[in-house]
Parts: structure tokens; C-alpha cells; sequence
């Protein structure tokens, strides 16, 4: 069986990348990590592993250490900084990884850059589309958690009350995906409404995923 050379491996993997190519309409969305996931999984999970921090089929094969993604080396850095790397800017010589700006469309790493940003934030699930939460909570969530959830909206300051503020990471971390979902659907203490007789369970994903976006 002849034995297949690192340069036709990644070539395949380019071709492949090339094939499977999303819509324009699918490339033009803004930046998201939803998307940024199924894209990871698509062309990333064969050299980083599932979780980016382990070594995928390709890799070994390859015999190459690919980058620990999911560390606060990566963590630390912007979505466009990550978004660099992947297209192919900054790299550390003698890399192996593919300049991916020659296979994929910009949106598509940025998709993944959003992605990546999260990676280490290992209860971040991003089941639901953030777009639709945000129409969700313009409508229903704004009057107390503000325009951009720093709790500041006009029902809170008359009812003179603290709300999280969900664009201060520290804050908004330390409650789970399940835990916010449940909490939008039973309510919580003496102000938080239950609105599992409002939205259903797919909307409070939506909502959930948008919250995440406010903390990005």
C-alpha cells in the first residue's frame, strides 16, 4: 500500500475543504460561533481534536503537535487576531497548518475565529441561533437587562433593583447554559418572570445563545 506524503495529505484535505465550501448566503452572515462550530468540525477536529486539545487522526498521521486551542494562550486573543492566524497571517515558521484564506471565504474564518474564541469556555453549548435571540430579547428582556444587558434597563432603575450585567464575563460565567435556560423558564427571585408560557424551548435556546453573544 503506497504511503501518502504530508504535501497529498494536505492538498485532500484543501480539496475537500474546497468542496464542501458553504453558500454565499451562508458566508455572509455575521460572525458567528454556531456557525463557527459545524466549521470546526468540518475542517479543524481532524488535526485539534473535538475538544482543541488534543490531537486529531490527521495529525498523527502526520506526526505533527498541533496548537492546544482550547488554553488561555488562544483565549486571550481577539477574534480577529485568531482569525489572522487561521487565514495564515503570524504564523510560526515551519508550520504546517494550511493558509486557510486560500480555501475558505473570509466570513468562514471569521465564523471560526468567533468560534475558537469561546473554545475554552467549556459550558458555553451555543445550541441556539443568537440571531433569533436577539430579536427575542429586544422584545422581551430589554425593558430590565438594557439595550446591551449591563442591567440597566428603564424597569429596573424604577424598580431600584441590581440585575447581572452580561457583558462582564466574570458575571455571566459562572452560570451555566442549562442553568440560564432554566432560569428564563421557571424565573427567578422576587422580579425575574417565568416565561416557559411565552417562548418554547427552541426560543429559549435562541435567547440563551444571544445572552452569550453579549459577553463576547
Amino acid at each position: 500500500m503506497k504511503t501518502l506524503s504530508v504535501k497529498s495529505i494536505l492538498l485532500s484535505t484543501l480539496f475537500a475543504a474546497i468542496m464542501f465550501l458553504p453558500s454565499n448566503s451562508f458566508a455572509k452572515r455575521t460572525a458567528d460561533p454556531n456557525i463557527g462550530k459545524h466549521l470546526y468540525r468540518s475542517y479543524c477536529q481532524i488535526c485539534h481534536g473535538k475538544d482543541g486539545n488534543t490531537t486529531g487522526p490527521l495529525a498523527k498521521k502526520m506526526r505533527v503537535e498541533p496548537a492546544k486551542l482550547a488554553t488561555n494562550k488562544y483565549g486571550k486573543k481577539s477574534a480577529e487576531e485568531i482569525a489572522k492566524i487561521i487565514g495564515g497571517y503570524g504564523r510560526m515558521e515551519g508550520s504546517k497548518m494550511p493558509q486557510w484564506n486560500e480555501a475558505l471565504p473570509k466570513a468562514n474564518i471569521d465564523h471560526l475565529a468567533a468560534y475558537l474564541t469561546r473554545l475554552n469556555q467549556h459550558r458555553i453549548s451555543f445550541k441556539g441561533d443568537a440571531r433569533r435571540g436577539r430579536m427575542i430579547y429586544k422584545t422581551a428582556c430589554v425593558a430590565c437587562h438594557g439595550q446591551h444587558g449591563k442591567g440597566n434597563g428603564v424597569m429596573a432603575s424604577l424598580i431600584g433593583i441590581n440585575m447581572i450585567h452580561f457583558e462582564k464575563l466574570g458575571q455571566a460565567q459562572k452560570i451555566t447554559d442549562k442553568e440560564l435556560a432554566r432560569i428564563i423558564s421557571e424565573g427567578k427571585g422576587d422580579y425575574m418572570p417565568s416565561w416557559h408560557d411565552t417562548l418554547n424551548e427552541g426560543e429559549i435556546e435562541d435567547l440563551v445563545a444571544y445572552v452569550r453573544e453579549l459577553g463576547r
